[in-house]
């Protein structure tokens, strides 16, 4: 078993970028927007484990809401399994 990703839920992603590039010193492999998801995800590398930076781009999305009640930080670690 291993951590696969963790995703982590921001208000902007171009302001939290500075702190885990800059700060932790993390790589960003790419952002991609997901259109069906109403968000944009910055993908970071950290070893063998993948972060997820997610932002909403709607206010009406699944993730907006989310955060709108529980507010921004940790959404979920996936673990991979054999």
């Amino acid at each position: 078993m291993r951590i696969n990703h963790i995703a982590i839920l921001v208000e902007d992603i171009d302001s939290a970028l500075t702190f885990w590039k800059d700060t932790l010193g993390l790589d960003i492999d790419h952002i991609k927007e997901i259109p069906d998801q109403e968000a944009r995800v910055a993908f970071l590398l950290s070893g063998e484990c993948e972060i997820e930076l997610v932002e909403p781009t709607s206010q009406s999305s699944g993730i907006a809401r989310y955060m709108q009640k529980r507010g921004p930080g940790l959404h979920h670690i996936c673990f991979e399994v054999n």
